[in-house]
């Protein structure tokens, strides 16, 4: 063999390998073993064949076979990037401790590729020990899993059953949760309930939207809970897509999304705003279209699955923006009646979220003009009036009190709530509960509790202020709510 052909074969031999490697998703920064605070920028590489998009997750640190459940922490991305920045992850919204940082990316053919950072130590509120966490290499070679198909889970999944917890509160209560948390999942129980709300959103062609849902359905029944998945759609998307063509993906997808045993799903969110629904279109008799067809799918997948309508957002607004960009409450919750919605349907969703005087009360709020859905009782017989011919119940999918106790000032949108205490929250919520029990003209069948562990307090939206748990960890509404059960 010449000298020439010997120095070719060894080259492509060496060559070879490296070409495969750089189309193998990485992690480049943080490595391994690693303390992290703030925001942090991780960089790495996404340059493969068929690329659909890559987002970075967060979990726990777990030991090797033990189940961990992974939180998304970046945005999907399409673009491909070569040593570059792959997204930001916050973590100060998770506790300190020992964390894995996982990529993972999605390929047109379905297939997921993983590289997984662990042990990385979250240090926002803590110092570093003096020992280091014990040495974890990252995952060298990118495992692939198969995606699930459009009516079974991944043949690797595990699905927890839906508990049945004893309800021990008036009625049945959950909490809209947003992290993974050992300490939220304790101070819901402590309070006393039964459910836990999450919001999952649907993205044309994302298909691993599937396995966050997974995820949250399996956390809240591991730890005893009823599950409450509320999956909204992106308005922009059906805008552009059209409803004939983009309310048969959301019902496949709400149907996919049932086979994992959840035990509520509510169709959409605050379909009478422009925020939600695409301006110009907001009609009741075109969601009741959406939601018959998500009825049709999530049925037919589970029969067990209760059926949540969108709760319309309470407001009065239409007179002053115009129906392209908001139909009142009232008015919407009759055009769903008047469309059939109780036939597709086991609860009609309501939100309460604007009170600052204690429930009972049917008058008194001093923000002009007045308004009925600042009143709790009005607020329920509103929602119920226009089905008072059906055996429909109300769930309140969303039901809170902003208080700005431990945030500092409320920005200038949200300063009707800047006198409410955090122990007025925690009491109102109480009564609240007791008053909805106690209707003997309506039946309420949920009420979730807005928020549980929220920490965002921004301009936009402080959403910080409605959660029980409060920046100095303490829970007033944990201990008012659970009083309930000895009553």
């Amino acid at each position: 063999m010449s000298k020439f052909l010997i120095i070719a074969v060894l080259l492509l031999t060496i060559v070879t390998p490296l070409l495969a490697q750089e189309n193998e998703p990485v992690i480049l920064w943080p490595p391994a073993v690693y303390d992290l605070s703030g925001t942090v920028a991780v960089t790495g590489t996404v340059n493969v064949t068929g690329l659909r998009n890559y987002f970075l997750e967060a979990a726990p640190y777990a030991a090797e076979g033990e189940t961990v459940f992974w939180t998304p922490v970046s945005l999907p991305r399409r673009d491909a990037v070569t040593e570059g920045v792959l997204g930001e992850w916050d973590t100060s919204t998770f506790p300190d401790g020992l964390y894995q940082l996982r990529l993972r990316v999605v390929l047109e053919s379905g297939e997921s590729l993983f590289y997984t950072v662990t042990p990385l130590r979250l240090v926002n509120n803590t110092e570093r020990p003096t020992s280091a966490a014990p040495a974890v290499i990252a995952t060298a070679t990118p495992e692939v899993q198969t995606p699930p198909t459009a009516t079974v889970p991944p043949p690797t999944a595990t699905i927890v059953p839906p508990p049945n917890p004893v309800n021990e509160l008036p009625l049945p209560v959950g909490g809209h949760v947003t992290t993974f948390n050992e300490t939220t999942v304790e101070a819901m129980q402590s309070a006393g309930m039964t459910w836990m709300k999450w919001q999952v959103p649907f993205v044309l062609n994302e298909p691993s939207l599937f396995d966050v849902a997974f995820d949250r359905i399996n956390f809240a029944h591991a730890n005893g809970f009823k599950v409450f998945l509320s999956i909204k759609g992106d308005k922009n998307e059906l805008a552009q897509t059209g409803a004939e063509d983009y309310f048969p993906q959301y019902a496949a997808f709400v149907g996919q999304v049932a086979t994992l045993q959840p035990d509520a799903i509510q169709v959409w969110n605050e379909q009478n705003l422009d925020r939600e629904w695409p301006e110009g279109q907001i009609d009741p008799r075109s969601y009741v279209d959406l939601l018959s067809q998500a009825y049709t799918a999530i049925k037919a997948a589970d029969p067990n699955v209760m059926v949540v309508t969108g709760a319309p957002a309470p407001t009065g607004a239409e007179g002053a923006f115009g129906l392209d960009k908001v139909w009142n409450d009232d008015r919407y919750y009759q055009g769903m009646a008047n469309a059939g919605a109780a036939d597709f349907a086991d609860c009609i969703g309501v939100h309460y979220n604007e009170g600052i005087i204690p429930p009972n009360l049917q008058g008194g709020d001093p923000r002009q003009p007045d308004y009925p859905t600042r009143y709790l009782p009005l607020m329920i017989q509103r929602a119920a009036f226009p089905f008072r011919q059906t055996d429909v119940p109300l769930c309140f999918s969303e039901m809170g009190y902003l208080s700005p106790d431990g945030y500092g000032p409320l920005p200038s949108s949200f300063a009707w709530a800047q006198n409410t205490s955090v122990a007025e929250q925690a009491e109102w919520l109480r009564d609240a509960i007791t008053i909805a029990a106690q209707m003997s003209s309506v039946r309420v069948a949920l009420i979730i509790v807005w928020n549980v562990d929220f920490d965002v307090y921004t301009e936009d939206d402080p959403q910080g202020g409605y959660a029980i748990i409060r920046p100095d960890g303490t829970c007033p509404a944990c201990e008012t709510i659970g009083s309930l059960r000895d009553s």
